[in-house]
């Protein structure tokens, strides 16, 4: 590949989650973006193709258990990430990725676009603005059709379970809002109530957070969603601060706000923006050793605490969480 070419090359490592998005973002990039190559996720099958291809980024989009891998591969081959989320299913995993992108010096993006999506960007927009003061208590719901799952949505082991699955997406609305609060501790209850031949995935799940600034976050999880004529999912999200609250639905296109002494009011709502490829086409050339960005910090962050999240939910303990290092 021409490294001075203008035109950023990836590959696609895996076949399963949620890359159409991405690659769709791609396809739309007039050129400044392509994809050279795909693989599945063997192991060797992605090493063969970063080693031939030198690709400046890869799209990672595995079941939850091949994360890991794929991503350290990629890293190691100098490779910026977008990547299926949680990034790995176990601290030790997770934190030896981590090594891994920081001697590589790659940045790292986790599949979480909801606050690209216009009612959250919206609502974010106004609490930066400060009309509902500082947010002081968030809830949000995830909830989803259970459809045809894969049979190893029932083996723990490979699908690590729905509070990293699902719940992350929960903890990244929180963090959208909040501009990047992040949790210092965890308490969580997860059950498999409807769907007992997936032992392994839980179908109904609640987490309860004390963020750094003092604010309390709520968020409920569930696959018991009716298979009825509605979108697949209903993701919702309420922020209340101290001097009004917001109530989005992002499925459903709305965002409203409620302050006192007015009637509430549905928020204009911008155009549709891309996700990834903006991040893309900013990345520091390949080679270039660059210490972690924003996407980079939150994406370990917030997988950090989803699987602190299942803990507290597996032991009936309360979790705590350190700081991030500022």
């Amino acid at each position: 590949m021409n490294e001075s070419s203008k035109t950023k090359h990836g590959v696609l490592l895996g076949d399963w989650g949620h890359y159409q998005e991405v690659v769709g973002e791609i396809d739309a990039s007039g050129g400044s973006l392509s994809l050279a190559g795909k693989c599945g996720d063997s192991p060797a099958e992605a090493e063969a193709l970063l080693r031939d291809v030198r690709p400046d980024f890869a799209v990672v989009s595995a079941r939850p258990d091949r994360i890991a891998p794929l991503a350290a591969l990629a890293a190691e081959q100098g490779c910026h990430i977008v990547t299926e989320k949680p990034l790995a299913l176990d601290p030790g995993s997770l934190e030896t990725l981590r090594a891994t992108v920081a001697a590589a010096g790659v940045h790292v993006c986790a599949m979480l676009p909801n606050r690209a999506r216009p009612p959250l960007a919206a609502a974010v927009a106004v609490i930066r603005s400060g009309v509902i003061g500082r947010p002081r208590l968030l809830s949000a719901r995830k909830t989803y059709k259970w459809g045809r799952r894969e049979a190893w949505f029932g083996d723990r082991s490979a699908y690590g379970g729905t509070i990293p699955w699902i719940g992350i997406h929960a903890l990244d609305f929180f963090d959208a809002a909040t501009g990047g609060d992040p949790a210092t501790g965890v308490s969580a209850f997860h059950a498999n109530l409807a769907h007992s031949d997936f032992p392994g995935c839980e179908d109904v799940c609640v987490l309860s957070l004390r963020l750094a600034s003092g604010a309390l976050a709520a968020a409920t999880l569930d696959y018991l969603r009716p298979d009825s004529p509605v979108t697949h999912g209903d993701d919702y999200l309420r922020v209340v601060g101290d001097h009004g609250e917001l109530e989005v639905w992002i499925d459903r296109g709305r965002a409203t706000l409620l302050e006192s002494g007015t009637a509430p009011r549905d928020l204009p709502l911008p155009p549709p923006a891309p996700f990834y490829a903006p991040w893309l086409l900013a990345l520091p050339p390949r080679g270039v050793h660059a210490a972690p960005d924003e996407r980079t910090l939150r994406a370990f962050r917030l997988t950090a605490e989803a699987l602190a999240a299942r803990e507290a939910a597996d032991t009936g303990r309360r979790i705590p969480l350190p700081l991030p290092p500022k």
